[in-house]
């Protein structure tokens, strides 16, 4: 029989680019996980960088941002693999409205939306 994972639910929602441009006009925050040096190349402009460089000090960073757990966050990186890691890491440390940007900064880029350096 073949693996069937459509029953498995995630703890977060990924969502496309336009999406969280729509969520962080209205306020939503978004936390960047890619490294400082990928940071510094281009970011969103209202994002806060916390890097993942594991999975127990990316916890332990994120819990130090004192974020309300019932707020909306938006995790991003590079292509939306480390943030899909940092949204799971989210979820299970309690945060209920978790979202993972789809193509990460690539997606934005390739919008032309604007970032800063």
């Amino acid at each position: 029989m073949a693996n069937n994972f459509d029953d498995e639910v995630l703890p977060y929602t990924t969502i496309g680019t336009d999406d969280a441009k729509r969520m962080i006009e209205a306020g939503t925050r978004i936390v960047d996980v890619r490294m400082p040096d990928e940071w510094n190349y281009g970011h969103i402009a209202e994002a806060t960088l916390v890097p993942i460089q594991g999975i127990y000090t990316f916890g332990k960073a994120l819990q130090e941002q004192n974020l309300p757990l019932d707020e909306e966050v938006i995790f991003v990186c590079a292509a939306g693999q480390r943030s899909a890691m940092a949204s799971e890491i989210a979820s299970l440390m309690g945060f209920k409205k978790v979202y993972n940007l789809a193509r990460g900064m690539n997606g934005w880029a390739n919008r032309g939306y604007s970032m800063e350096r």
